[in-house]
């Protein structure tokens, strides 16, 4: 097994449900004690050991187009009762599976971020992989943005059309919330330049919004008005003028994942006149005090699309439902004349789930 590339993919037939199963295989001593973080559950799963062996596995019936980031980390069965030693224990020993070689990795929140990942829909051929054209990714402009209505400093990064598209017109406005993590991690610049050299997406482009560290993040992203009307007060003309033309408000797109998906939600519905169309990614919904989904009255104009992971459905030490949490806020958009699509995918709370998912609803709102 040391070989392959794992996790182990078996087609065991018959399974009623057509699923795969995918086996996770960790080696360590008797103290090592690995749990699965982030797979495909909605719990975080110890491994099993084999007795008198240094063998540690977990077996998992899993959807066929799975796409999934998980890590590992060692967890002593005395730090698995309560929350907050639980997540010290996890923090101490998070890494990505060394028995497999696709990762995502990068910069986030002053470290480096490594997941490893499996894509079971690409690796079956469903959808055969394609290389970035890393030679065609647009022009680029970096820039330090201070906001004064946040009294603190972003780092912005924009991303221009491929040369290709440059003359394309009209062009989309996206905005992608925890831009660095988006950028680095994500690594989404080659495959949304892909993206729109393949006509799958209209020539856009895309602003990756720097985040806040910490609570700051939690505070700005957390439905603050004060960071919505930064986004379209200050930082949207400043877009403007580098790139050097308007948007019109059903061209420019908001978008983030978790925290970030609540940010982008929350800003359309408080400057429908700038912001049109929003991609919220595993969206908070659960968060408390988002008044403003409840007070908007006529969103005709709003166009939306929310994906969330099979996976997330609730879980270990009480986390929220978001699966009914965005299809509740769908419900209740739609009511107020919103055309909102939720899309359930096969995965969990993780960068590979939404980098998928992001292209999809991109197309989707094509």
């Amino acid at each position: 097994m040391s070989r392959l590339s794992c996790p182990v993919v078996e087609d065991i037939e018959p399974d009623p449900q057509g699923r795969l199963c995918l086996t996770f295989v960790w080696r360590g001593g008797d103290q090592s004690h690995p749990w699965l973080i982030g797979g495909p559950s909605a719990e975080h799963l110890p491994l099993w050991q084999i007795k008198g062996s240094d063998i540690w596995f977990r077996t998992v019936w899993v959807p066929r187009d799975l796409a999934l980031a998980y890590r590992f980390a060692q967890i002593p069965p005395s730090q698995t009762k309560r929350q907050d030693a639980f997540r010290a224990a996890v923090g101490q020993s998070l890494r990505p599976d060394p028995m497999n070689p696709d990762t995502l990795s990068g910069a986030w929140q002053g470290h480096q971020e490594a997941f490893s990942t499996i894509d079971l829909s690409r690796e079956r051929g469903a959808h055969p992989a394609r290389q970035p054209l890393l030679n065609d990714l647009g022009q680029s402009h970096h820039f330090a943005f201070h906001s004064r209505l946040l009294n603190a400093p972003r780092d912005i990064y924009i991303q221009a059309p491929p040369q290709a598209l440059a003359r394309s017109d009209p062009q989309r406005l996206l905005f992608l919330l925890d831009g660095e993590r988006c950028e680095q991690v994500l690594q989404l610049p080659g495959k949304l330049a892909l993206a729109q050299l393949s006509g799958e997406i209209p020539a856009t482009s895309v602003v990756y919004v720097g985040a806040g560290h910490g609570a700051s993040r939690v505070q700005e992203l957390g439905c603050n008005p004060a960071f919505a009307r930064a986004l379209t007060w200050e930082l949207l003309p400043r877009v403007e003028q580098v790139l050097g033309r308007s948007f019109a408000p059903a061209q420019t797109q908001i978008a983030g994942a978790s925290l970030g998906g609540l940010a982008a939600l929350h800003t359309a519905l408080l400057f429908p006149e700038r912001f049109q169309q929003v991609i919220a990614l595993s969206g908070s919904f659960w968060w408390p005090g988002f008044a403003e989904l409840m007070a908007a009255t006529d969103l005709r104009h709003l166009r939306a699309r929310f994906s969330v992971g099979c996976y997330e459905s609730g879980g270990l030490f009480g986390r929220p439902d978001m699966v009914a949490a965005s299809q509740r806020v769908a419900k209740h958009l739609q009511r107020k004349g919103a055309e909102v699509a939720v899309s359930i995918r096969s995965g969990g709370h993780d960068p590979a789930l939404w980098r998928q998912s992001l292209l999809l609803d991109l197309m989707s709102l094509s």
